[in-house]
């Protein structure tokens, strides 16, 4: 009875472990959230998740450096999977901090919430958009059941960790974020351009103009009217990114699985 206790108590720490690790990561949970209230819905997820890790799995004899081997790789595992996720999200951003920059907006900053950084006007507009499409698709659901597929596949002391799978990995997400940013900004980005050009031929045109002075309302009113006729594709686009986070992390639990 007593191991039988001592191997359910083991499993909830290592699940424990696993989701504070992934909730540290994401942006969501890394703001401005009290820390009382992370370890209150990781100590809530870790009692659910618990029970399905099979009690088996874990090492029959529990020495100082298994638990310490074990807790890293926790907490390396719980990183990982959240960092794959914040990659994703971080491309909405990037899209957004280039639209504002062509916008002339770059100087007006506000403080992110969720990440307690500084980012342009628009790409806190995108990152609002992206929380209510991922909300309306239940993301959050999806997330869950994500991170209980993790446990599924991946129990403590099976993942196989190793650095080319890390590597790659980065590699691949830095990649597919640049290109994602692309996507979703470009429609942005093309106008914009298209405005530059028309205001660099009207220039030559008539050189007494004051370009600088009319340019700043027409590319910021030329961007916010894209913003707002675009919101259904920004919106698609933004829904298929997050099914792509999503099997992006399914391939991620496939490859370390031992």
């Amino acid at each position: 009875m007593s191991e039988q206790l001592t191997s359910l108590a083991l499993a909830y720490g290592f699940v424990l472990i696993r989701i504070m690790s992934i909730m540290f990561v994401l942006p969501l949970w890394s703001g401005r959230i009290p820390v009382v209230w992370k370890v209150l819905t990781a100590v809530w997820l870790s009692v659910l998740f618990s029970h399905i890790i099979p009690v088996e799995m874990l090492p029959k004899t529990m020495t100082m450096r298994v638990l310490v081997v074990g807790g890293i790789q926790e907490v390396l595992t719980g990183a990982f999977l959240g960092f794959l996720l914040r990659l994703f999200l971080a491309a909405i951003t990037l899209a957004g901090q280039l639209a504002g920059f062509q916008m002339g907006l770059a100087i007006a900053n506000v403080i992110d919430p969720a990440t307690s950084d500084r980012y342009s006007i628009v790409a806190q507009l995108l990152n609002l958009l992206a929380m209510f499409v991922f909300i309306e698709m239940d993301g959050h659901l999806m997330a869950v059941q994500a991170v209980a597929k993790s446990f599924e596949w991946l129990p403590p002391f099976s993942a196989a960790l190793s650095g080319e799978i890390f590597y790659d990995i980065v590699l691949s997400g830095g990649g597919e974020m640049f290109r994602l940013a692309l996507k979703i900004g470009w429609p942005i980005s093309l106008s914009l351009l298209l405005v530059y050009l028309s205001m660099a031929l009207l220039v030559r045109v008539a050189p007494q103009i004051n370009m600088l002075m009319v340019g700043f309302p027409i590319t910021i009113s030329m961007g916010l009217l894209v913003i707002m006729f675009g919101v259904p594709t920004f919106a698609v686009a933004m829904e298929r990114m997050f099914h792509d986070a999503f099997l992006a992390v399914e391939q991620a639990l496939a490859a370390l699985r031992p």
